[in-house]
């Protein structure tokens, strides 16, 4: 049973809202980021239009660094 927890994946419109940005801006970052991602961690699953939530989150600076 999968308890209620924040996705694994940020969609464009959390990264709108949360950066204040346009819709087509916000896929421009998730495809950075996703690009970034696949550099570092080869075999890291890519989804097309969403980004790693932690991935996403260190790099708004919004998570710490473990």
């Amino acid at each position: 049973m999968k308890t209620k927890e924040s996705p694994l994946y940020v969609g464009v419109e959390t990264v709108r809202d949360d950066l204040g940005i346009s819709r087509s801006k916000a896929y421009a970052v998730i495809k950075k980021l996703n690009n970034e991602l696949r550099e570092v961690h080869p075999r890291a699953i890519i989804i097309a239009g969403k980004v790693n939530r932690i991935w996403y989150e260190e790099a708004c600076l919004q998570r710490g660094v473990d």
